[in-house]
């Protein structure tokens, strides 16, 4: 339930419209059980104004009610024999403590509406004989008090909720935007890098080797369309966020892709060289994702930060846990201008210890280490 569907008793419905009727329903009993008469029915009237008001929606203030609602219908018990008017009084004592606008209007309030029945006992009645009458009424005060009191108390609980779901529902559209941009990275950023790579070695051997330009630019072709269709799975998600994948669009990649990224990335011109495990089919999908995300990015990371190092990948696998290594040593070309300060790393963390992973990355003699040790789930292989 979002903060919309959240709706407090004690809130507008209850005072604005709930309260009015119900007074109504008192003014009605008081004209049952007591002589009609025209000072009577004035009298009343000046009682229900304030919740005529309200039903109007009104704003009427606690004076005004301490006043019309509760002065105005102890003066109706008091002046009349009309018992009936102090419920007046004690709607007035709840709405009063529902609202919450004025403690010293409430208090005065309260206090008003348990001395109108001690009153009412002393002007019509014998003190010795009726004063449970009064007791009886002094202790509906109470529970009238009691009860605004919870109708607040509710409406405040239920403003908390709807403040804390709008905190929530702003951290999910941040957390979903980190999530894009991270799909956007890994959908884009090693195909460019690759695609790169296969135009500037294209170009390199163009004039001594067509044949061998023409593979890396197929090649190229190749790793743009594929990064041209996630990107494109990306958009239709957006457009459809609790759609199912579309038909066109691949699967995520999994821990028996990274053995055919790397060759992709050595048929570029990567000095890469691959230690995988024999069978890579039984990780489950989210640590094989995980994966090969790490792998993709430091790769990607290698060809930014240190072009031409040579490359180790390795992949084992320990009891319950899948250790990623990607090592490289020194480069052996200048960085490209601008490479770095990217979020790179940072998704890469929060990948893997969203899955309850670590991740390091620092130097390793003359080149650097991205270590990834993530807890591993087997699946069932069919056939």
């Amino acid at each position: 339930m979002d903060g919309r569907g959240l709706r407090a008793w004690g809130g507008a419905f209850t005072t604005g419209l709930a309260f009015p009727l119900a007074a109504l329903a008192a003014a009605l009993l008081v004209f049952a059980t007591a002589g009609v008469s025209a000072g009577l029915v004035a009298a009343l009237v000046a009682a229900l104004v304030p919740w005529a008001l309200l039903a109007g929606q009104v704003r009427v203030g606690p004076w005004v009610m301490v006043v019309a609602g509760i002065g105005t219908a102890g003066f109706v018990s008091v002046a009349y024999p009309a018992p009936g008017a102090i419920f007046l009084a004690l709607l007035a004592v709840a709405w009063l403590a529902a609202t919450g606008e004025s403690p010293a209007a409430e208090g005065t309030g309260f206090a008003a509406a348990v001395l109108i029945p001690m009153a009412h006992v002393w002007r019509y009645g014998e003190w010795r004989e009726d004063y449970p009458a009064a007791i009886f009424f002094g202790t509906g005060a109470c529970f009238s008090w009691l009860i605004g009191r919870i109708l607040r108390r509710e409406r405040q609980l239920v403003a908390a909720l709807t403040e804390a779901q709008g905190r929530l529902d702003a951290a999910a559209a941040a957390a979903e935007r980190r999530r894009i941009a991270l799909d956007v990275h890994d959908a884009i950023g090693h195909g460019l890098s690759v695609v790169l790579l296969n135009l500037v070695g294209a170009r390199q051997v163009l004039d001594r080797d067509p044949a061998a330009a023409a593979e890396a630019l197929e090649r190229a072709e190749r790793v743009g369309r594929e990064s041209l269709e996630s990107v494109r799975g990306i958009v239709g998600l957006l457009r459809d966020p609790g759609g199912d994948r579309p038909a066109a669009q691949p699967p995520p990649p999994g821990a028996p892709d990274i053995a055919r990224l790397l060759e992709t990335a050595a048929a570029s011109g990567m000095a890469v060289r691959a230690e995988l495990p024999a069978d890579l089919s039984t990780v489950d999908s989210y640590t094989g994702l995980a994966a090969y995300r790490v792998v993709q990015e430091a790769i990607s990371n290698v060809e930014h930060h240190a072009p031409g190092a040579e490359t180790v990948v390795s992949l084992g696998r320990e009891a319950d846990r899948l250790v990623v290594a990607v090592r490289n040593g020194p480069a052996r070309r200048p960085g490209r201008p601008g490479a770095g300060g990217g979020t790179g790393l940072a998704g890469m963390r929060q990948r893997v210890t969203g899955l309850g992973g670590t991740v390091s990355a620092g130097p390793d003699g003359d080149g650097w280490v991205v270590e990834a040790v993530l807890p591993l789930k087997t699946v069932a292989v069919d056939g």
